[in-house]
């Protein structure tokens, strides 16, 4: 407690100092203050530019000197200091982590681009993000909080978050290494080519950050080691652009141990097996031409193809493998054809865009004996009944139309609606609605927003169980079995309603307050693990006798606020650069019962700063988490985890103009500390990282 106590005394007196000597910055090592930050140039919220502070949603931007002067390599080390975000880290078999944003938990409920181009995944399959999304060779991080569907269509329910590439030639080279077999690899250079710009960026990263049978000895209770596969991950991103033109390719593979988080009991039931892993790769390309047409409308056509691969050889060893490898695999893919057009007519901005997408999709499969897809046969049946393996197309058509009102030079009034029409599930209308105030140092919005999450194939189709056994129930089938994950084509999507308020205030150039209060409700939730006794008979000529699947069960009610502070000051040569952050969340989910919000921290604290003397750069961070509910029933109530608290630090020294070393620690107070998993089982707990310490060096050219 002394060294934490010190570390707090110490950030603080220097946060308290700063405010003392602070003037306007003249050589900044930001390119632009916080001021200008408000009125810096976007494209996420409404697929044009504007300026910040006139979006139709609550957004923050994190610029490249922050990314590079507080350590951030993921995405997910970025989010985790920001305001309404919560990671539940280990979550799942194969899920290092699941994200939630203003209590939403979930991957599948926000969506990533690149350049304003989608690179997650395609039919809302359940995977992490984390080192698959490094951020070298990123100019900006636009992250735009809740719901989005009005622009981009299904699983735009929590927020989007787009990463702006250097449009500048400019070139980088690292290389991170620290314990546990942490090694990060990264290139990136954009250069000149018949004068245009070329770009590429490449990484490799594998970390072995979790031998919890050794960092937690008491809650692995197998024997022998119990050591996971490290997580692998690479990517390679090409780029060129010219005259409004540009055309990319985008590559991401990465691999996660199906036996994380497998502790406690889990520990002595499942088979430490190292290659026990999902491999999966993300691609996607586009080709993208901005014109001007009949003179005064901008129009951007865009092409773009993506898909989802969960490899062959990715497989599980447990108990309904019968503890030999179950290979999984599955595919989607998705082409779609977007015209997106621009017109300023008086006091309106119109937008309006229809995009025309064609899906197709293998869903994860049952567990395969070999890596075949084909004489696949359900366990126990003898070579009798085949296991179904599923093959969907479908297409979605969509038309969306925005109006953006200039009242006066204070007032904006944002209309927008866009309609979904699918083939494989009910049409969707989504419409926004925002008012906007900004005068002088003080920016308001008034936010309704509607969005929607697709039924996926992953959640329709999934299917496993245990064995079958001979029937002793005298019904007239050859074959009984326990419990069976069945398959349920007719979920619906997740609709939400969403109603917001955000304030920014600017003390001064260097200061600044920010505030939200927002409420949301969700209808339709995809329960995964639901009793579905009209499927008792789902498996041929065989009886179920404890039939599960996704089913339409519940609806929600999510309330939340929170206030940030971010201020910048410079004195006798130091310059200091200083954020802290409170969110408060809680809700219900209205099911049979009532009952709180699971996988959620009511209260989070965020904090830290970044000190810059000379060439040496510091930067500690805080976050304190309040005790975080699980999604499984005990005692009457919600389990829970205990609270915690963790720091982090960074410091960098530049060795010249090109060269720098850095180095971060992860957990600085080496706290031992559990997460929840992002599941229903009894067995919810989950250990979490311990000090990590990693050394880097960096390179510009």
């Amino acid at each position: 407690m002394r060294i934490k106590s010190l570390f707090l005394f110490l950030s603080s007196s220097l946060i308290l100092q700063a405010n003392e000597y602070k003037f306007d910055l003249l050589d900044d090592i930001f390119d632009l203050d916080l001021e200008q930050l408000q009125q810096i140039k976007v494209n996420s919220a409404s697929k044009y530019s504007q300026n910040l502070n006139f979006t139709p949603a609550k957004m923050i931007v994190i610029t490249k000197e922050q990314i590079e002067q507080r350590g951030y390599r993921s995405i997910d080390e970025l989010l985790n200091d920001l305001p309404a975000i919560q990671i539940l880290n280990h979550a799942d078999s194969g899920i290092m982590n699941q994200i939630g944003i203003r209590g939403i938990m979930g991957n599948n409920y926000f969506k990533i681009l690149q350049d304003g181009i989608e690179i997650n995944q395609t039919d809302g399959e359940i995977m992490s993000v984390s080192m698959q999304y490094p951020l070298f060779g990123i100019e900006r991080v636009e992250i735009l909080y809740g719901a989005a569907s009005v622009i981009y269509g299904a699983d735009a329910m929590s927020g989007v978050i787009n990463l702006i590439s250097s449009t500048k030639e400019n070139g980088q080279a690292g290389i991170w290494a620290g314990e546990r077999g942490y090694k990060y690899f990264y290139a990136t250079q954009a250069l000149k080519l018949d004068e245009g710009l070329f770009s590429y960026k490449a990484h490799f990263h594998t970390d072995q950050d979790y031998n919890f049978d050794k960092e937690y000895p008491y809650d692995y209770w197998g024997s022998g080691s119990s050591d996971f596969q490290p997580q692998e991950t690479k990517s390679l991103n090409l780029k060129y652009a010219k005259d409004g033109f540009d055309t990319g390719i985008n590559y991401r593979y990465f691999s996660e141990s199906t036996l994380t988080a497998m502790n406690g009991k889990n520990s002595l039931s499942n088979v430490f097996d190292k290659d026990a892993n999902l491999n999966s790769e993300l691609f996607s390309t586009f080709a993208r031409y901005k014109t001007t047409i009949f003179n005064e409308i901008e129009s951007t056509t865009t092409i773009s193809y993506k898909s989802t691969e969960l490899l062959k050889d990715s497989y599980f060893r447990n108990i309904y493998t019968s503890y030999e490898p179950g290979y999984k695999y599955s595919k989607s893919q998705r082409y779609a054809i977007e015209e997106t057009l621009n017109k300023n007519y008086k006091n309106h901005n119109f937008t309006f865009g229809t995009s025309i997408e064609w899906f197709e999709s293998i869903p994860m499969t049952y567990d395969l004996p070999t890596q075949s897809l084909s004489n696949v046969y359900i366990k126990g049946s003898n070579n009798e009944i085949e296991a179904p393996i599923y093959d969907e197309s479908w297409n979605n058509i969509a038309f969306y139309l925005q109006d953006q009102i200039t009242l006066n030079e204070n007032f904006q009034l944002s209309i927008a609606g866009r309609y979904d029409v699918n083939s494989s599930y009910e049409s969707n209308f989504n419409p926004r609605v925002a008012l906007i105030h900004s005068q002088d140092s003080l920016t308001q919005k008034l936010i309704y927003s509607q969005a929607f999450l697709a039924p996926s194939n992953y959640n329709k189709y999934k299917i496993y169980g245990t064995p079958l056994e001979p029937n002793t129930l005298g019904d007239g089938n050859k074959y009984q079995t326990d419990t069976f994950r069945v398959a349920n084509p007719d979920l619906k999507p997740e609709q939400s309603k969403s109603y917001e308020y955000n304030l920014d205030f600017l003390l001064s150039k260097n200061d600044l307050i920010s505030f939200s209060i927002y409420y949301s409700t969700i209808k339709d939730l995809i329960l995964i693990e639901e009793k579905m006794p009209e499927q008792s008979n789902y498996i041929e000529d065989t009886t179920i006798l404890d039939p599960r699947g996704a089913n339409n069960a519940a609806s929600s009610q999510i309330y939340g606020s929170d206030i940030s502070y971010n201020g910048h000051s410079y004195f006798s040569g130091y310059d200091l650069n200083y954020w802290l952050n409170y969110s408060y969340i809680d809700g219900r989910i209205d099911y049979e019962y009532d009952y709180d919000l699971p996988f959620l921290a009511q209260n989070i604290f965020k904090a830290g700063t970044t000190l810059k003397v000379k060439d040496f750069t510091l930067t500690p961070s805080i976050r304190w988490v309040s005790p975080i509910t699980a999604s499984y029933y005990k005692d009457g109530e919600l389990a829970r985890v205990d609270s915690y608290f963790i720091s982090n630090l960074y410091s960098s020294y530049s060795l010249n103009k090109k060269e720098k070393l850095s180095l971060k620690i992860d957990n600085l107070f080496d706290t031992h500390y559990y997460g929840v998993r992002y599941n229903t089982s009894s067995k919810y707990v989950t250990p979490q990282n311990t000090r990590m310490v990693s050394l880097a060096y960096t390179i510009n050219f």
